[in-house]
């Protein structure tokens, strides 16, 4: 495949390019939650893994620290700065009742709704110590990952023409070369992705219907296809839109629309389907005149009807179930981390300084490696061995980071525990796995391992 590459320019010039190479770093952890497909699942070679072993605790940081955040005042550049006294958590997300801010409709009144589970690991496992006599005889077996189809959804207001702190490049020329980078990667094409594009805000225009018209965003500027014959088309596009930037942040209604179609084409198309919106800002249009937490909310409930397949305000169909990726360029995470978790996918991607681009293509190339897999088939024991429903581990191994044991919850109900866990669609005679939704929250590029013969630690409080 030819490399794609197009030629920025400011003002007839060409833009300063970046001298950063593209390196891929390991993939970090992006969350994923709700149920999809059965996955494939390739057995591996036999192997002796151990029953026990040893347990060690993992302290999960739930903090958030404080500071100021940047947004696009209406009809201008520059920002205005916000400080919040709640340890850098706006105000919307603090309620009683916690969970995520919904907006029921009625008179504006918001309600905290606890339907999306925190995303919790499993128990972490130290592979340097395993109990002496407690060896089993098992095997393994790996999810890989599904081909995905993806929706970018792309921020154009004016400030993405702002330069990065620390580098010459300004926003735009991150995702730019960013998005070029991705779609030339050899791993990205061998997988089979295919991505397809559309921007936000629609026109730029505040008093234009379409700018704040769901339906603008719902209809795409490429439509998704393979990267062979949709590449060139989505740098073209991105390569022209940045003579027409301009206008404010309507986030809502550009998610809303990228949901609508990404639920729609699911439908019509056998792959799994995801919308990633990229954005510099927070909601500045459609929404109150000037930003309130509030506004956050019901993006929030945006992405929380689809990723939860439910009807709402927002879903009108129900499932298929849509995750929603959050990239954000230069913008400290506060709502984005909401959002994201909101949509299924953990916590936001946010790309700054002179590592940008390189960040950019790595939060890219993870969403496509991402397990998306919740719910699985059992596989058949190897020759010579029963399989035995009491005698099953499973294990998720993170690209980066520690092995972790995922305790046998037994059913939905025993979900509940710190460590999240799994259950069997019949405990006796089961043909699936269930992964409990806070444990699929927390999965990302990686693997899941099966092994049987050897009793499972079971609920762990």
């Amino acid at each position: 495949m030819q490399s794609l590459s197009p030629m920025p320019k400011v003002n007839g010039q060409p833009r300063v390019q970046s001298s950063l190479s593209h390196k891929l770093h390991s993939p970090s952890t992006l969350g994923n939650g709700g149920t999809s497909s059965l996955a494939s699942i390739t057995l591996l070679t036999l192997l002796t893994a151990a029953c026990g072993g040893t347990i060690t605790d993992g302290a999960v940081d739930t903090t958030s620290t404080g500071g100021l955040r940047t947004i696009e005042p209406s009809g201008g550049s520059g920002g205005q700065a916000i400080s919040y006294a709640t340890g850098g958590m706006p105000p919307a997300y603090t309620g009683i009742g916690g969970g995520f801010p919904v907006n029921t409709g009625a008179g504006g009144s918001t309600s905290h709704s606890t339907v999306l589970p925190p995303v919790c690991l499993g128990v972490p496992i130290a592979t340097s110590s395993v109990d002496a006599g407690a060896q089993c005889a098992g095997f393994g077996a790996e999810l890989e990952p599904s081909p995905l189809d993806m929706y970018l959804m792309i921020d154009r207001s004016m400030s993405m023409t702002y330069t990065v702190q620390n580098t010459s490049l300004q926003r735009w020329d991150v995702l730019e070369q960013g998005i070029t980078a991705f779609l030339n990667d050899p791993g990205v094409i061998k997988k089979a992705t295919r991505v397809g594009l559309g921007f936000f805000g629609a026109t730029g225009n505040p008093n234009d219907p379409a700018e704040c018209s769901p339906n603008s965003y719902a209809q795409p500027k490429i439509e998704i296809q393979t990267i062979a014959t949709g590449g060139p088309l989505i740098l073209k596009a991105v390569t022209d839109e940045y003579a027409l930037l301009g206008g404010q942040t309507p986030t809502r209604e550009a998610l809303w629309g990228a949901l609508q179609h990404a639920q729609a084409w699911q439908v019509g198309n056998p792959r799994m389907t995801v919308v990633v919106l990229v954005t510099d800002g927070y909601p500045t249009e459609c929404g109150n005149p000037v930003y309130t937490p509030s506004d956050m909310s019901l993006v929030t409930q945006v992405a929380m009807e689809y990723f939860t397949g439910t009807v709402g305000v927002y879903n009108s169909v129900g499932s298929p179930s849509i995750r929603s990726y959050i990239i954000g360029i230069a913008i400290d995470p506060f709502d984005l981390n909401v959002l994201a978790q909101a949509g299924g996918t953990g916590a936001a991607t946010i790309v700054d300084n002179a590592g940008a681009v390189d960040e950019f293509v790595t939060a890219m190339v993870n969403i496509t490696n991402a397990n998306l897999q919740c719910v699985f088939t059992l596989p058949t024991p190897p020759l010579g061995q029963v399989f035995d429903p009491n005698q099953v581990q499973l294990f998720y191994k993170p690209f980066q980071g520690t092995r972790q044991q995922i305790p046998n919850a037994g059913s939905t109900a025993g979900c509940g525990g710190p460590y999240g866990g799994w259950y069997f669609d019949n405990p006796t005679s089961p043909a699936t796995i269930t992964l409990c939704p806070c444990t699929c929250a927390n999965l990302g590029a990686g693997s899941i391992e099966l092994e049987f013969g050897c009793p499972p630690f079971g609920i762990v409080t």
